[in-house]
C-alpha cells in the first residue's frame, strides 16, 4: 500500500497513479470535492483492497460535524444514504457521511451519542452483549475540537431541597431501583413498565441551560409510564423504591436542576459517536491492546472485514473518515491492525474503529462511493457522522 501522498493538480496526479499502477498494482486518485475536502480513492490489485478516504480540513471553519441518529429515534434504522437525504431541506449542505456506532436489532446504538449538544443516549457502560467495558466513542465540540475517550456518563438529579441523586441513563432501558430520563429521541412516549415495576414519572420542562446544569420546571406527575414525551422537554422516570422521591420531595411550579455531563468532563461538545475499539492513540497503533482495554476478541479483530472508521491529525485540524471495502473478490477486507496501520500511513495521529461489515457505507455528494458488502446493498445502520457545510444565505 503506497502511503506517500502530495496533494498535486488533478490531471498530473491521475497520470502519476496510472503510472503506480504500472508498476506497483496500486492507484491512488484523488479529487476536490470542495475546498478544504479531499477524496482519495486507493486501490490494491495486490493486496486485493479498495480503500476511500475524506480528508477535512476543520480549521476552515465553514464545515461542522454533525452526527444523525436514524430517523431522529433511538431506536430507528435507515441506510447511510437515507440519512444524508432527510437533510435536503435543511438550512445547511451534507457534504459526506460514514455509518457510524453499532448498534441492537432494534437499531439503538449500543454507546452514548450527542448530537447538536442534546444527549440522544447516555449510559455508564456499552449495552454491547459482547462484552461489559467502556468503548471508545468520537466527540466533538462546537469550535471543532475532536478527541476520543472511553467517556463514561454521569448525570444528577438535584431537587428543591438540595438532595442529589444520580440519573442511571438517558433514553435508554432502565435499570431496576432509579432514575431514568427521556427526551424526544426516546420517541413519542415513555416506555411501558416492565413486569411488576412501579414507575412515577415527571415531565420537566427545561427554561435555563448554564453549562451542563439545565433548570426544569415541574410539569405534569404520572403514576406509570408510557407517558407522551413533548418536543424541547424531558421526562424524568423514577421506578420501584425510587417513586417515594416524586411523592414526598416535589411539587406544583418547583424547580428541579439536571446535571448531565461526561467523564471524562470535556464541556461544548457539539457530537458524540461511540465506537470500538480505539486503534491509533497519540500516532501509535495499539490495535493488540484492545483485547485488555475494550474487550475486543480475536474473530472480529484479526479476521479480514469490511471496516469504517475515523481519525484527526496531531494538530487536531484535519479530519480523516476512512471506508475499507471487504468480503468481495475485488476487496478482502482488514485486520484492526491493518486498519490502524492504513490509519497512521494517511496521517491520523488519533484512530477510532465504528461498526463495519455490512454497515461499511461512505456517501460523497449524496452517492454512494463505496461497495458495500451486502448483496442487497446498503445495509440500515443506527446512527450516522455527516460532514456539514452551512449554505449560503
Amino acid at each position: 500500500m503506497k502511503k506517500n501522498f502530495i496533494q498535486l493538480p488533478i490531471l498530473f496526479f491521475i497520470m502519476f497513479s496510472i503510472q503506480l499502477f504500472s508498476q506497483s498494482k496500486d492507484t491512488i486518485i484523488v479529487h476536490q470535492i470542495l475546498p478544504g475536502i479531499i477524496h482519495k480513492k486507493i486501490i490494491s490489485v495486490k493486496d486485493t483492497i479498495r480503500v476511500n478516504v475524506l480528508e477535512v480540513d476543520l480549521s476552515r471553519g465553514e464545515y461542522y460535524i454533525r452526527s444523525a441518529s436514524a430517523k431522529n429515534n433511538i431506536k430507528g434504522k435507515a441506510t447511510t444514504s437515507n440519512v444524508v437525504n432527510s437533510f435536503i431541506d435543511s438550512s445547511f449542505q451534507v457534504v459526506a457521511a460514514i455509518n457510524g456506532d453499532f448498534w441492537e436489532d432494534d437499531g439503538e446504538v449500543v454507546n452514548n451519542m450527542i448530537c447538536e449538544g442534546d444527549f440522544v443516549k447516555a449510559t455508564k457502560f456499552t449495552d454491547s452483549p459482547f462484552n461489559d467495558f467502556v468503548n471508545s466513542q468520537f466527540a466533538i465540540t462546537f469550535n471543532n475540537k475532536p478527541m476520543i475517550e472511553q467517556f463514561v456518563f454521569s448525570g444528577d438529579v438535584i431537587f428543591k431541597n438540595g438532595l442529589i441523586e444520580k440519573i442511571n441513563r438517558i433514553n435508554s432501558k432502565a435499570d431496576s431501583n432509579s432514575f431514568t430520563l427521556y427526551n424526544h429521541y426516546q420517541g413519542k412516549s415513555t416506555p411501558k413498565a416492565p413486569g411488576n415495576w412501579k414507575i412515577n414519572e415527571l415531565e420537566l420542562n427545561p427554561f435555563l441551560k448554564s453549562g451542563d446544569t439545565i433548570f426544569c420546571k415541574l410539569g405534569t406527575y404520572s403514576l406509570e409510564g408510557e407517558n407522551k414525551i413533548e418536543n424541547g422537554k424531558f421526562i424524568l422516570s423514577a421506578n420501584n423504591r425510587y417513586t417515594k422521591y416524586f411523592k414526598k420531595l416535589v411539587g406544583p411550579g418547583d424547580i428541579i436542576k439536571l446535571v448531565l455531563h461526561l467523564n471524562p468532563n470535556r464541556v461544548n461538545v457539539r457530537s458524540l459517536v461511540g465506537g470500538w475499539p480505539r486503534l491509533v492513540c497519540d500516532g501509535k497503533n495499539i490495535s493488540s491492546k484492545a483485547d485488555s482495554l475494550e474487550g475486543v476478541f480475536p474473530r472480529f479483530s484479526k479476521t479480514k472485514h469490511p471496516r469504517t472508521g475515523i481519525g484527526f491529525s496531531k494538530d487536531s485540524t484535519k479530519l480523516f473518515l476512512i471506508a475499507v471495502d471487504g468480503r468481495q473478490e475485488s476487496s478482502s477486507g482488514m485486520s484492526l491492525n491493518q486498519f490502524a496501520n492504513l490509519m497512521i500511513s494517511q496521517g491520523v495521529y488519533q484512530g477510532l474503529n465504528f461498526d463495519g461489515g455490512g454497515s461499511t457505507t461512505m456517501v460523497i455528494g449524496g452517492e454512494v462511493v463505496n461497495k458495500p458488502s451486502d448483496i442487497t446493498g446498503e445495509r440500515p445502520v443506527g446512527n450516522c457522522l455527516l460532514v456539514v457545510k452551512r449554505k449560503a444565505k
